[in-house]
């Protein structure tokens, strides 16, 4: 066996190495060493290595693919709410103030010979969000690791990962639904403007007409300015339920409608606008959360995220976007004076405990480009 020493290539490059100049009698001993615990020839061979692995130049190698496997998972699992919900970021766990500043947009008056300008004055309608520390603690035995032979630290990873996600997506679908229906925080009579409601006459059905009917009654809507409403994208957010219906409806290369009435009555066949205007988004979590009797027939049209009049968005602490996993360093040192790796098991009882920490948090934006329907028809 031939042996090389290396040294940490340098900070960013975690992983690769490039040659030094060692003791050789080391090396050598190292060879020795590593060949006789791999061959089982020699239980002190095996010891001395046990012992080494304890030392501080391995202490945290295992964790520190625990927390690369569950950041790599994390990132790989999808988020519904990314099609739906907008994703902002905060400097501190203070409320964020989201502002919309009004006044001065509408057009321009005559001004007469020798007359001052009109003033404008600008007003400001405001939004908020806050986020929140959200985590989880394990803790298992020494002997529970010994025993099962890292099935725990297998799982571990996507365990982590799973529950991030998970926690996001809960917390953009309870923007939607407040376990009731729709979320009247949001939805109501008076949504728009104090004045307009953003709930859908009559609840009906997800079908070619309601959503355009939908998709008509939010363009004809008018801004505290009386200015249209233009908003590029809608995303239809469905449950699992209406997923087929939706993508159906949305998806259909031609449209068919009826023109006229009786002898003049004919039809028309036109490329489907919709799919030019409307993204559908399947939110699993919609029928979880809300446990009303039209969980699964209740349809939401709100402006893409990357509108300018966003309604819905979901914070992160700048700087801590993702989950972060730690272990807890509480083992003690060893007689010999070796570091001891977190899973030789905690000084006073021998546990084994990880933990993760994500900060999120959720708030509404503009209301103008959102309408619901429960699908009921009543």
């Amino acid at each position: 066996m031939q042996i090389e020493l290396t040294e940490a290539g340098g900070s960013g490059d975690e992983g690769y190495a490039r040659p030094r100049v060692g003791n050789q009698g080391l090396l050598v001993e190292a060879a020795q060493m590593l060949a006789a615990a791999w061959h089982g020839t020699s239980l002190i061979a095996r010891a001395r290595l046990q012992e080494a692995m304890a030392s501080s130049d391995f202490r945290n190698a295992t964790f520190e693919v625990i927390d690369r496997e569950t950041m790599e998972r994390y990132q790989a699992l999808p988020a519904a709410w990314t099609g739906y919900a907008r994703r902002t970021l905060l400097r501190d766990f203070k409320v964020k103030q989201m502002v919309d500043l009004l006044g001065g947009l509408e057009g321009l008056a005559r001004v007469p010979e020798l007359t001052e300008y009109p003033e404008r004055r600008i007003s400001k309608a405001g939004w908020t969000i806050q986020v929140s520390k959200r985590g989880a603690r394990f803790a298992f035995s020494w002997e529970s690791w010994i025993n099962d032979e890292l099935a725990e630290l297998e799982s571990l990873p996507e365990a982590l990962s799973i529950a991030a996600r998970e926690t996001e997506s809960r917390e953009a679908a309870t923007l939607l639904t407040d376990g009731t229906g729709p979320n009247d925080l949001f939805f109501n009579a008076t949504a728009i403007q104090g004045i307009s409601s953003n709930l859908m006459t009559g609840n009906p059905a997800l079908s070619l007409a309601s959503l355009t009917t939908a998709m008509n009654t939010i363009t004809s809507r008018r801004d505290p300015q009386g200015r249209p409403v233009v908003l590029p994208r809608l995303a239809l957010v469905v449950p699992p339920a209406l997923e087929i219906s939706a993508r159906t409806i949305v998806g259909a290369s031609m449209i068919r409608t009826q023109e006229g009435a009786g002898a003049g009555q004919r039809e028309l066949e036109s490329t489907n606008w919709l799919n030019g205007m409307v993204d559908i988004v399947v939110e699993p979590w919609l029928p979880v959360i809300d446990t009303s009797a039209n969980a699964n027939t209740t349809w939401y049209l709100v402006p893409s995220p990357n509108s300018g009049r966003y309604a819905l968005a979901v914070g992160f602490l700048r700087g801590h976007e993702d989950p972060q996993v730690r272990v807890k360093a509480n083992q003690g040192q060893a007689i010999g004076g070796g570091a001891l790796a977190p899973t030789e098991g905690s000084f006073e009882i021998d546990d084994i405990q990880y933990r993760v920490r994500h900060v999120l948090g959720s708030g509404y934006g503009d209301p103008i480009g959102t309408l619901v329907s429960n699908g009921s028809g009543a």
